[in-house]
């Protein structure tokens, strides 16, 4: 995406190019720095009084993206270690306790009364091939596959892992967006 957007800077006209200036609270850092590349390279003047104005736009937007990224965890790096794994910690108590709740109060599965599962048969599955191939085969497991996923225990082994990988998620995103590369 960056390529094709670098490549369609230099089709823009000047007034185009000059709107990212006007409104750089609207564009992304990246696309105002281009248009001010695009500008200067095509000798165009911009006034001393405009080029500070627009940096201190975005060194504001950047600072107030910091500062909104620190006000929900915490600045001081011991606090924002100590919200990080109560937050985890909170996750992992729910979804946990949520696993074990559903798999204590699972019943198991009834057993079909024919006395076995026509979709196992044979001749089921030589039909699903003669009609959709091999790959119909192959969906067709699947999706059982994974509607087992939501149904009895398998169930609470889907929310269990469920919810270590938010934990995990949440734990990378929250060490990523720390000030200063503090909380690792």
């Amino acid at each position: 995406m960056t390529d094709s957007f670098l490549a369609r800077i230099p089709t823009l006209a000047d007034a185009e190019l000059r709107r990212y200036l006007e409104h750089p609270h609207g564009y992304k850092t990246e696309a105002v720095e281009a248009a001010l590349a695009e500008l200067g390279r095509r000798g165009a003047a911009i006034p001393e009084a405009d080029l500070a104005r627009v940096r201190e736009a975005l060194r504001s937007r950047e600072a107030r993206q910091a500062s909104q990224a620190g006000r929900l965890l915490g600045t001081d790096p011991l606090v924002r270690k100590h919200r990080i794994r109560r937050v985890i910690a909170g996750i992992l108590t729910a979804g946990l306790g949520g696993a074990a709740l559903i798999y204590l109060r699972a019943t198991p599965r009834m057993a079909n009364p024919l006395g076995y599962e026509p979709e196992d048969t044979k001749k089921y599955l030589r039909e699903l091939e003669v009609y959709g191939g091999k790959l119909n085969v192959l969906v067709t497991e699947f999706r059982r596959w994974f509607e087992g996923l939501w149904q009895g225990r398998s169930l609470a082994a889907t929310v269990a892992v469920l919810t270590l990988l938010l934990a995990f998620g949440f734990w990378f995103v929250a060490t990523r967006l720390a000030p200063d590369g503090e909380g690792r």
